[in-house]
């Protein structure tokens, strides 16, 4: 039986936007992150996991569900919305 190879999430190289938005919601207890949309080794699919200090075990996932091609982009754009909605 061959081993299946791990596949990993691609490379995604954020803009200086990019990590203000991820700073600012890291500071303020906002965690914004990708979560496999169905368990397994080699999740192809994505959903995108957003939760609150200090009740940050109650996750609310996006109801779309994203490839890993768009996966980053996305999750940025979530952190963009906070950080205008915040600031």
């Amino acid at each position: 039986m061959a081993k299946k190879e791990t596949v990993w999430m691609p490379h995604y190289s954020p803009s200086k936007d990019e990590y203000k938005w991820h700073n600012f919601c890291a500071t303020n207890g906002i965690i914004i992150s990708p979560i496999a949309a169905q368990q397994g080794p080699n999740p192809k699919e994505w959903k995108i996991g957003i939760s609150f200090m200090p009740n940050y075990k109650k996750i609310n996932l996006t109801p779309n569900i994203y490839i890993a091609d768009i996966i980053w982009e996305e999750t940025f754009k979530i952190m963009k919305y906070y950080y205008d909605k915040y600031r």
